[in-house]
């Protein structure tokens, strides 16, 4: 797994209008029902409106452990985790539609409205042709300087590499200059640098090469995600 899958993923699901929302209904079986995208931070969390008594509202105060689905093409975002009834008023005004007015005219203080946060815990990806399975946690841990995934890289094994940062910056196929650069400046990785992107990043993560993002910056939001979560 690459950070060019995750940001792949993370556009499936930011530019989807809606996806397939599952709870464990009052009856302890799944239930699923589609609800708007109203916003979305990729893979990571999203938010979704419903009615405040309706019999999903009343589902997820049972059981917070809930899913969705997302699927453009062929290609597939399935999320597991748990999701909370948002009752902060600025927050619901914030994520307010002008079309949710058909459904609660009181508008956004409407007692009917209801906002889920859910946030995810597990992914599971079918992009490219290939199937991934990880844990959120797996990739918001920090793996090398220059936001790539040692931890999932192809070539760990088969190259007996120690990983970027277990070795100071000397994988299987020699020095790193990024991370020589980030040892030298007393850094965790790049995430931190004032200058990001660099030059020497900016090469690795948008350049042509083979090993280049595609998309490209795909590293580099990976490390803007990771000093989010320091």
């Amino acid at each position: 797994m690459t950070p060019s899958t995750i940001a792949q993923a993370n556009v499936i699901v930011n530019t989807s209008e809606e996806g397939a929302f599952s709870v464990i209904n009052q009856k302890g079986f799944p239930e699923t029902a589609t609800r708007s995208n109203i916003k979305s931070d990729g893979i990571y969390s999203i938010y979704f409106s419903t009615g405040t008594e309706g019999p999903m509202a009343d589902s997820i105060r049972l059981n917070s452990k809930s899913s969705v689905c997302f699927r453009k093409g062929n290609e597939n975002v399935t999320l597991i985790g748990t999701t909370r009834i948002i009752n902060d008023i600025d927050v619901k005004k914030s994520l307010w539609l002008d079309w949710f007015i058909n459904h609660f005219p009181g508008g956004p203080e409407d007692p009917g409205y209801c906002v889920f946060h859910f946030e995810t815990k597990e992914v599971s990806l079918w992009i490219d042709l290939k199937q991934e399975k990880f844990e959120i946690e797996d990739i918001l841990k920090v793996q090398s300087y220059c936001g790539l995934f040692c931890d999932f890289c192809d070539f760990r094994t088969p190259h007996n590499c120690g990983t970027c940062i277990s070795t100071g910056g000397k994988p299987f196929y020699g020095s790193c200059p990024i991370a020589e650069c980030c040892r030298e400046k007393g850094l965790a990785h790049c995430g931190h640098c004032p200058l990001m992107p660099c030059d020497k990043l900016n090469a690795y993560s948008c350049g042509e090469g083979e090993h280049c993002d595609n998309p490209k910056g795909s590293r580099l939001e990976i490390l803007k995600k990771w000093v989010a979560e320091k």
